[in-house]
């Protein structure tokens, strides 16, 4: 299994079970409730699939079907087999992670990690384009940023992705082994910016907005 993603209000955890191209639904003591998904680029088909997210306001699950360069969002308010509702991405060739397509804005190539924010908008670390896109919750882009590099505010295939109740967004700049932490411009702004104070190799902790050795 790679991702994991909880529903806080109706008390579920969804696993990213990857090898065997699917998504398993568990309780929050860990029952077995359900699973879905199959090896394929069909609708709600999975080419290694690797994160996950929950929107807190309806339940319904992302999925980054990570090997077909897509997300995938899922209707889990039924207790039957999750229904898809909406797609985006796979302009890449499905399964080649090297592809030289895919680099436009909303595209996506390899992406990996995914997070929802308080407002049901949508993070999703564009791996093998070294950026973060940022969707709506219908997968309409809003904006990007990133590229590759070392920089502050570029990246080295970012992997993992949260963001907090402020609307912070913390990636995972995996081959420059750091988190970097981004805030909004300014009170209404889609534009994010980079806070230095906050911004720390991997091997550090982050002590309210300052970096300290764990």
């Amino acid at each position: 299994p790679w991702g994991v993603a909880v529903d806080r209000v109706r008390g579920y955890v969804y696993v990213v079970d990857s090898a065997n191209f699917r998504v398993q639904k568990f309780d929050m003591n860990g029952e077995f409730i359900m699973s879905w998904g199959s090896f394929g680029n069909g609708d709600g088909q999975f080419y290694f699939p690797r994160g996950a997210a929950v929107d807190q306001a309806d339940g319904s699950v992302y999925v980054v079907d990570m090997g077909n360069h897509r997300i995938q969002k899922f209707d889990t308010s039924t207790n039957v087999l999750p229904q898809l509702l909406t797609k985006w991405g796979g302009s890449a060739e499905p399964g080649h992670a090297s592809s030289p397509h895919a680099q436009e804005a909303g595209q996506l190539r390899s992406p990996w990690g995914i997070t929802v924010d308080g407002a049901g908008d949508v993070y999703v670390t564009d791996t093998g384009n070294h950026r973060i896109e940022k969707f709506d919750k219908e997968g309409n882009f809003i904006t990007q940023w990133g590229g590759f590099g070392n920089g502050k505010g570029q990246f080295n295939f970012p992997y993992g992705i949260a963001v907090d109740a402020k609307g912070s967004v913390f990636v995972v700049d995996s081959g420059n082994t750091r988190v970097e932490q981004f805030m909004p411009a300014d009170e209404g702004s889609e534009r994010l910016q980079e806070d230095a104070e906050t911004v720390a190799e991997i091997e550090q902790a982050q002590v309210t907005g300052t970096t300290k050795k764990a």
